[in-house]
């Protein structure tokens, strides 16, 4: 009589959602959501860009999971909301982003947005100002290579 055997394979499967990714204080890798929002102007579609103080830097909104948060989209609305005051709504998945922080992997999932009102901004320590710019003048002003590129491959669209 034969026996089979199997074989386990390791998962590669991501956490389900935010919640199983940040409780194991093993893990290597921090994540994070946000959102690129958009809105339609005279002069085309504009991209709303925040200004830290403590970094002296332009960068998208975003910021990390936390246990409260229903899902990664949830996450990243409720972020942008904290830092630019905006309601949005979620037109889609946009891509993501990793770079080190710390001798820590980060990883940042975005979601296009649209604004649904009026910002109720208000100046924080963590974030100073937004503005809406243009595409191609969001990609120059941003400071950060990682966030250029995930918006640059909106230029084409744009066209």
């Amino acid at each position: 009589m034969k026996t089979k055997t199997t074989k386990k394979k390791a998962s590669t499967k991501q956490p389900a959602n935010p919640q199983s990714a940040i409780r194991n204080p093993q893990s290597k890798i921090t994540y994070a959501a946000g959102g690129i929002l958009w809105r339609t102007a005279k002069r085309g579609r504009q991209v709303l860009l925040i200004m830290r103080p403590k970094y002296h830097d332009w960068t998208l909104p975003k910021g990390h999971i936390e246990k409260t948060d229903d899902g990664w989209d949830t996450a990243a609305q409720r972020e942008v909301k904290e830092e630019t005051g905006y309601d949005t709504v979620i037109t889609g998945f946009a891509g993501f982003t990793s770079y080190e922080v710390k001798g820590r992997r980060k990883v940042v999932l975005f979601w296009h947005m649209n604004p649904l009102g009026n910002a109720n901004f208000e100046p924080t320590d963590e974030v100073t100002g937004i503005a809406w710019f243009p595409l191609a003048e969001a990609i120059e002003k941003l400071t950060y290579e990682k966030d250029k590129a995930l918006l640059r491959q909106f230029l084409k669209h744009e066209k």
